[in-house]
């Protein structure tokens, strides 16, 4: 049986190759990275976002237009757009959100949601949805797999794809393989 052999001058290229595609990928790997781990630990939370839960207390019993008077006595508030009744409650319709006033109680609230600038980023790369993204995003993509397969024939020798190499190759095929068979 013939043994399996790449040319100095194919390797040479090869290293040239994932070397200098690698320096290219490293924005593009920390992006995916970072919105990654963002988004795998969510916890049911848009990670682009801080929410801000606001409360506040008014006069008992207010009518919805005693209310919409009373909301709008403080400019910082956000525009209440409409206050509708709902099961004994407020349910206030406010520019960019929503809240509830409690007339038994006097107490309202609703939240402001301020966007976090690097993760809302990160996100919308990772999600597609910055305008002309997808080529981008199908090039790292393309560059992963090429970057993968080069990575292989990189190391000769003991160290390499046809001695000890091919265990940890083995071990990186089988990780979600048995993830997914075990009921991962």
């Amino acid at each position: 049986m013939k043994k399996f052999t790449i040319s100095p001058k194919v390797r040479k290229w090869i290293r040239f190759l994932h070397r200098d595609i690698g320096f290219v990928m490293v924005g593009l790997s920390l992006v995916y990275g970072i919105s990654g781990i963002l988004l795998t630990h969510m916890k049911g939370k848009d990670p682009s976002y801080k929410v801000e839960e606001i409360q506040l207390t008014f006069d008992k019993g207010l009518t919805p237009e005693e209310f919409a008077q009373a909301w709008q006595s403080e400019p910082d508030r956000p525009k209440l757009n409409n206050v509708g009744e709902v099961r004994g409650k407020y349910r206030l319709m406010l520019q960019g959100t929503l809240g509830e006033y409690d007339p038994e109680t006097g107490n309202a609230q609703y939240q402001v949601s301020k966007k976090k600038p690097i993760a809302y980023w990160v996100n919308r790369f990772h999600y597609n949805r910055v305008k002309g993204w997808i080529p981008m995003a199908d090039i790292f993509a393309g560059s992963l797999i090429f970057l993968a397969i080069s990575g292989l024939f990189m190391v000769k020798g003991k160290h390499g794809i046809a001695k000890r190499g091919k265990w940890y190759l083995l071990i990186g095929i089988l990780i979600p393989i048995l993830y997914i068979l075990l009921g991962g």
